[in-house]
């Protein structure tokens, strides 16, 4: 066998390996979501959405505070994790580049990305639950925004770097100032790079757990106060899944199906604005 022979053979297995790999991932990945699809449909109705829980026991019901309180804490949580994630990655694309504490902060923030969910649950219960005395939504909201905050300061710094410089010399000769430079030229080329990190960021915290266990703890009535104890879906799907009634299952089993479902919305609807916004496909 000669050398060309040789290369045919290794190509030939590293591509046979990688499709493998590929149809593997993507196996696993139709497999969970057809089964959430399927346990979770017959869940459906208007009553998990209307009602809150009932006594444990008693059929009927539904999940009314959960559904309202996982997108409170949620809303919250990007809205305090997106803009320091978005302005921090600025930050280390524009006025730090290449310094230090850019690279410093790089990797910190590298490190926050892997650090396991429980573990800022636990942080932010000594630092804001146990100072206050109680459980909170707001505790809830910051633990997920500590999640976000290192995946959009990642992903802005990346998208932003890969900016072109000549843009933004272009648009200081003709007179603009640095920070009109970065809101009007180089936020809208680097738009779908962006929008793709608070997406992820965003598809992240809505499927945590650990985190809320610690902080939002968890509500039976419903409550749209984020000083008190919050339900989440996530939490309750936990309980009502460990539970010995099967309409806790089945119900869990929609909740389910309804996240999945509200992550595909997102993507999907993030795709068509920046399409609208742009006039073009996004890439991302």
């Amino acid at each position: 066998m000669n050398t060309a022979q040789v290369r045919k053979l290794k190509n030939g297995i590293a591509l046979t390996v990688c499709t493998l790999a590929a149809f593997l991932g993507l196996f696993w990945l139709f497999f969970i979501i057809w089964d959430v699809f399927f346990n979770g449909i017959g869940g459906l109705n208007l009553a998990l959405f209307m009602n809150d829980p009932v006594p444990p026991g008693l059929e009927g019901g539904g999940l009314r505070n959960a559904f309202v309180g996982h997108l409170m804490i949620t809303f919250f949580a990007t809205l305090i994790g997106v803009p320091i994630g978005i302005l921090g990655g600025t930050f280390l694309a524009e006025y730090a580049r290449g310094r230090k504490i850019a690279r410093l902060i790089s990797v910190l923030s590298d490190i926050m990305v892997s650090v396991p969910s429980i573990v800022i649950g636990t942080f932010i219960y000594a630092v804001i639950v146990k100072p206050v005395g109680h459980f909170s939504g707001w505790a809830g909201a910051v633990a997920l925004a500590i999640i976000m905050i290192p995946v959009v300061l990642r992903t802005t710094e990346d998208m932003l770097s890969l900016v072109p410089w000549t843009l933004r010399e272009a648009a200081f000769a003709l007179g603009a100032p640095y920070y009109k430079v970065i809101i009007h030229v180089i936020y809208r080329a680097a738009a779908a790079g962006i929008l793709t990190g608070i997406l992820l960021s965003i598809a992240r915290v809505v499927g945590e757990t650990a985190p809320l266990l610690f902080t939002s703890f968890n509500n039976s009535f419903f409550s749209a106060n984020m000083n008190e104890p919050v339900s989440s879906l996530t939490v309750s799907i936990f309980q009502y899944a460990m539970g010995p009634y099967d309409s806790w299952h089945s119900q869990a089993w929609a909740s389910s199906l309804m996240i999945t479902v509200f992550i595909l919305v997102l993507a999907v609807l993030g795709r068509l604005l920046l399409a609208w916004r742009y006039g073009k496909r996004p890439t991302i």
